[in-house]
C-alpha cells in the first residue's frame, strides 16, 4: 500500500450497553457546568439533536414548570435554562450525561431508551466518524 492508499477502518462492534457507553463519552467531551448534551446535539445537529426538532409549544408544554413562571421568556433563555436544570440534575444524581438521568426519570425524554441500535449506530459515526455494528 502506498501513502496516498486510504486506510479502511472496520466498523466497530458493540453491544448496546458498549455503544451507549462510547457515545456517552464522547458527548460528554461535548458538554461542560452550563451546557448539557441536549444544548450540544441540538448545537451539532447530533444524536437526538436535542432541542433543535421541538417546536417553541412542545419546548414550552415539556417544561412547563421553567416556562410557565417566565411568561414572555425567549427561546434561547429557555433552552439555556433547561440546559443548566438538566446539569443540575445530572450532577445531583450522579450522572454522566442528562441521557443517564432522563432514561431514569423521563422528564423531558425518554433518554438512551429512545434509541434503537441502527440510530445508535448513526450516532457513533456522526460523532466520531467511524462505522459500528451495535448487537
Amino acid at each position: 500500500m502506498n501513502a496516498a492508499s486510504p486506510v479502511l477502518l472496520r466498523p466497530m462492534h458493540f453491544t448496546r450497553p458498549q455503544a451507549i457507553t462510547a457515545i456517552r463519552e464522547k458527548l460528554a467531551t461535548l458538554c461542560d457546568d452550563e451546557h448539557c448534551a441536549c444544548e450540544a446535539a441540538a448545537h451539532l445537529g447530533v444524536f437526538c439533536r436535542g432541542f433543535r426538532d421541538l417546536p417553541d409549544a412542545a419546548l414550552r408544554g415539556r417544561f412547563d414548570w421553567i416556562a410557565r413562571s417566565r411568561p414572555g421568556i425567549s427561546r434561547n433563555e429557555l433552552e439555556r435554562l433547561i440546559s443548566l436544570y438538566h446539569v443540575a440534575r445530572q450532577q445531583a444524581g450522579g450522572f454522566q450525561l442528562c441521557c443517564d438521568a432522563e432514561t431514569r426519570e423521563h422528564c423531558g425524554c425518554d433518554g438512551w431508551n429512545m434509541f434503537d441500535n441502527a440510530f445508535l449506530e448513526k450516532t457513533y459515526k456522526d460523532l466520531t466518524g467511524r462505522d459500528a455494528i451495535v448487537d
